[in-house]
């Protein structure tokens, strides 16, 4: 073969190869163009909470100086639940830190009433349903410490917004022992679900 023949067939087999690498990419590039997709978007998932408030407005609910043998203190505070799930067990009622003080809790007779009507600022149109403690604070303080041990309201919030009423009535034991006394302290409600 003459050497200007070859270089043509080199020619027509180098295009011809092209022409068919060419068409491949066409041809891949064409089955590319189809595709199809479908989307779940905006997914949003919030947890239940549980939650509890008082109408305390952030003020002890007592404040007491100058007791004398057989006086007795009484305040109400209502607690409302909030929560956004069923507690699936009552409230619980149990001390709030750790009490300080020189004794007197001794000397206090104690009782914590359950109900409805009243609120923090006066006890008027309240109305018990049951007493869910008794006996001297010293008692409540020394073993209602914590969720574990506290003292159970009975009450078993089925939805938020429903609110009850504590009544906490406190008197002075006449005992001479008590002369100058005090005590400071707390009370927690705990809601667990």
């Amino acid at each position: 073969m003459h050497l200007s023949a070859r270089n043509r067939v080199s020619t027509i087999a180098a295009a011809a190869l092209s022409l068919a690498f060419v068409t491949f990419l066409v041809v891949g590039s064409s089955r590319a163009a189809f595709s199809g997709t479908t989307d779940n978007t905006a997914n949003s998932v919030t947890a239940a909470g549980v939650a509890l408030a008082d109408d305390d407005t952030g003020s002890a609910m007592f404040n007491v100086t100058g007791m004398k043998p057989g006086d007795t203190q009484t305040k109400c505070i209502v607690v409302t639940y909030n929560g956004t799930i069923t507690t699936g067990a009552p409230i619980q009622l149990y001390r709030s830190g750790v009490p300080t003080g020189t004794g007197l809790e001794t000397y206090l007779d104690a009782t914590v009433e359950i109900g409805t009507g009243g609120s923090f600022s006066s006890c008027t149109g309240f109305t018990p349903s049951s007493t869910i403690v008794t006996g001297t604070l010293a008692d409540f303080l020394t073993t209602k410490t914590s969720y574990a041990t506290a003292q159970s309201t009975g009450w078993t919030p089925t939805g938020s917004g429903q609110s009850r009423t504590f009544r906490v009535t406190l008197t002075m034991q006449d005992d001479n022992a008590a002369q100058a006394k005090s005590v400071n302290f707390g009370f927690t409600w705990e809601a667990r679900s």
